[in-house]
């Protein structure tokens, strides 16, 4: 479809799994593909990701959120009130000064974090272009495209229209959302996705996550648990190398904006490659991170949040009015 016309289809966001949760988001708007709601389209990329897993079809997943668009935009969004702006560009001065470079992606030093020189950026978008071409083409391309403040809807835009100028067109064949990817493997579908899988893992090899993140994967069931390491801060300028002959049934990558370029280093294999970002930090010390929207299912939950209060909630209160609604 015309990547253009997307937010003419603004319907809220509701995934199974995920009832309680969503009583605190419950006026997220995102957005499918023409001609169909948001069950419909979270159904048909299930239903794709599991014909790919049960019989080893090449089937990558990219996401892209606020890292992505900052790197193809060169913008940041801000939040909205007058506090919050001043809070958000303080942060940004003290992350420059952190990471001695006026761009950055995400994450913290130690903990995944990516940093590019400025001059590096334009033959990087390029590479990412082809990357997400080819992604396009065969598996899903998961957007963060929503009505939330964190990133205005000029900036998505600004991204769609890079899209479009790389002959990148989002279709009900390759268009899912961002929060697909949460839901598919924190909800009632984990231990089908895992138990007795080959797996392998793609992110940095950060001392304190490694070794509990396998013994975890090996908990769910797993058979087989591999790990390529990354580095930590230039995953877009990675090559890969690795053995041809070994066969998995699934792949995870944490690697932020570079993600796109490991999966398209890991092109050859016949089985899914999901860029799964956060969730492998969840998987590795469920009980350490914060958890994010669409990472605590309605069976965990009142474990979690006794008493219904996560720290996210107040973000996604609803600020707005909107039109084009269904």
């Amino acid at each position: 479809m015309d990547n253009s016309q997307i937010f003419e289809n603004g319907h809220r966001l509701t995934l199974p799994d995920f009832s309680i949760q969503e009583k605190y988001v419950d006026k997220m708007i995102v957005y499918p593909p023409q001609g169909i709601e948001v069950q419909e389209w979270y159904n048909n990329f299930r239903l794709r990701f599991f014909e790919a897993l049960d019989n080893n079809k090449k089937f990558p997943i990219f996401r892209s959120s606020h890292g992505e668009f900052c790197f193809v935009t060169g913008q940041m969004g801000s939040p909205f009130g007058f506090k919050n702006k001043i809070r958000f560009y303080l942060s940004r001065i003290y992350r420059i000064l952190l990471f001695q470079s006026s761009f950055y992606s995400s994450g913290v030093p130690g903990h995944g974090y990516e940093t590019y020189k400025q001059w590096r950026l334009p033959s990087l978008r390029k590479k990412l272009a082809k990357q997400l071409k080819w992604i396009s083409e065969n598996g899903m391309l998961c957007m963060y495209f929503s009505d939330r403040a964190a990133f205005p809807i000029s900036v998505q835009k600004k991204y769609i229209k890079w899209l479009n100028s790389n002959n990148i067109f989002l279709t009900n064949e390759n268009y899912g959302h961002l929060y697909f990817v949460y839901a598919l493997l924190n909800g009632s579908d984990q231990q089908r996705i895992f138990t007795g899988r080959r797996l392998l893992v793609v992110s940095s090899d950060q001392p304190a996550r490694t070794q509990p993140l396998l013994d975890n994967l090996k908990k769910m069931g797993t058979n087989v648990v591999d790990f390529i390491s990354i580095s930590p801060g230039k995953s877009m300028e990675d090559e890969l190398t690795f053995d041809n002959n070994k066969v998995y049934d699934l792949c995870i990558v944490g690697a932020g904006v570079g993600a796109a370029n490991v999966i398209y280093h890991l092109r050859d294999l016949s089985c899914p490659i999901i860029d799964a970002g956060f969730i492998i930090d969840k998987i590795a010390y469920p009980d350490k991170v914060k958890s994010r929207i669409y990472t605590i299912n309605d069976e965990q939950w009142p474990t979690v949040f006794p008493n219904n209060d996560p720290e996210w909630g107040p973000i996604f209160s609803d600020k707005y009015s909107y039109t084009n609604l269904k």
